[in-house]
């Protein structure tokens, strides 16, 4: 039945079929064949696969039932971070309105911000971060590199961290 969950969470679909995810997880939620933060060898639960497929509905459902948004995988990934990395900026803003840890950082020391910067393709998720007052831009990665340096080298987007520089709480972190 763990599989069966995890797998429902995460499954790349279609408009037209998400509807019978969501009702696959309501059901399993509701005959309590699943607990809602059971985690599979990887540490993963439900909410980082629904998290880094976009399912908001999805992850609604399982934060309705108590899911945990400061769960941790093996590598230290909270579900935020799993969203941030595959620019799912609907699911990341949701959970930063559960109390996700915008600047928990993962065993490589990557914050949501840090993995956001490295997506070609994240503007709207580095912009929903760099708008959060509560984010730390100066965090440094196990390579003693910030979000920005990261932006630099892979996206076009860097100029985003430069237009709220002074505006985040950008001092250096110890």
């Amino acid at each position: 039945m763990l599989q069966i969950f995890h797998k429902a969470c995460c499954v790349q679909v279609d408009h037209k079929y998400k509807l019978n995810i969501l009702t696959t997880v309501r059901r399993l939620l509701s005959e309590k064949a699943a607990q809602v933060n059971t985690r599979d060898e990887d540490e993963y639960t439900p909410l980082h696969r629904a998290a880094y497929s976009g399912h908001l509905d999805v992850v609604r459902e399982l934060i309705a039932h108590g899911a945990d948004v400061h769960a941790v995988t093996v590598d230290g990934w909270t579900p935020l971070h799993s969203a941030c990395k595959w620019n799912n900026t609907r699911v990341a803003s949701f959970l930063l309105q559960h109390d996700a840890d915008i600047n928990a950082q993962t065993k490589g020391l990557l914050t949501p911000l840090h993995l956001a910067a490295g997506n070609r393709d994240s503007k709207d998720t580095l912009e929903l971060l760099l708008m959060n007052r509560y984010i730390k831009p100066g965090l440094k990665n196990s390579l003693e590199e910030t979000a920005l340096d990261i932006a630099r080298r892979a996206s076009i987007y860097h100029y985003l961290f430069e237009i709220v520089e002074g505006c985040t709480n950008s001092s250096p972190q110890p």
